[in-house]
């Protein structure tokens, strides 16, 4: 973590665990709330713990983010403990903090953007091609459609195109296979050997 957290976190080492909780469960509203705050929320706890607003809001912001990127990591309780060490938190401040933290993880986690941010890996490609050859009102045509399923790691991905969107995908996956011929790539790849 930064040292801007770790500065944001100073007013946790003068909580109590009852305040800490509060500004910790504060934190994780946050999170919920797609990182958004009610201004009166955070002047009602910050006269109740005596922190000035300012303050408790960018301890809220440094609590959100150390939960955020735990969750993420999805770190259990003794690799919780050991990113929040740093800081010198008192005991009762730590226990508190992380029992928030435990509590609320799937919900940390199921809240924070950068848990979908991972890319999907390809693991297989399907096709078949659909050809309609008649309607009710006319006859003898040929329209072929392409139906195409691609499977991730998590779920399948399905599509259908027909001649056209098929010849420029074709296209796009063949600029991306010259690609790697390409001065820069080649460049890139000597530099890695």
């Amino acid at each position: 973590m930064s040292a801007l957290v770790a500065n944001d976190l100073t007013p946790l080492l003068t909580l109590t665990s009852s305040q800490a909780t509060s500004t910790s469960l504060l934190s994780v509203q946050y999170i919920k709330t797609a990182f958004t705050i009610d201004n009166t929320t955070v002047k009602n706890l910050s006269s109740t713990i005596s922190i000035p607003p300012k303050e408790l809001l960018s301890l809220i912001l440094a609590l959100s983010k150390i939960y955020a990127e735990s969750s993420n990591r999805k770190h259990n309780e003794h690799f919780f403990r050991k990113a929040i060490s740093p800081y010198g938190l008192p005991d009762a401040v730590c226990d508190a903090v992380t029992k928030v933290y435990l509590e609320n993880q799937k919900l940390i986690f199921e809240n924070t953007p950068s848990k979908n941010s991972s890319t999907r890996e390809y693991a297989d490609l399907s096709w078949r091609m659909d050809v309609e050859i008649a309607r009710r009102s006319i006859q003898n045509m040929a329209e072929p459609n392409w139906k195409f399923n691609v499977t991730t790691g998590a779920d399948p991905i399905s599509f259908q195109c027909d001649a056209a969107m098929l010849d420029k995908l074709k296209g796009e996956l063949e600029l991306a296979l010259r690609e790697e011929k390409d001065t820069h790539s080649m460049r890139f790849q000597r530099y890695m050997n």
